[in-house]
């Protein structure tokens, strides 16, 4: 599937550049949210397991 950019410049390579460019930065950034997302659900995990284990009587615990 080909996208058409408009893009005004003179030397091909400067607009391949920059598209290459957009495109990691769009792609580290996709990496960096997905990343965030899970450290937030292991957070919301590890809270879910303390408030279990603190429901629990001592003397059920291992």
């Amino acid at each position: 599937m080909e996208f058409e950019i408009y893009m005004p410049c003179e030397p091909e390579w400067i607009c391949t550049s920059f598209l290459w460019l957009f495109a990691m930065l769009f792609l580290l950034g996709l990496i960096g949210f997905i990343l965030i997302l899970y450290r937030e659900y292991q957070k919301i995990q590890r809270a879910s397991r303390v408030r279990k284990r603190r429901k629990t009587p001592l003397r059920n615990r291992k």
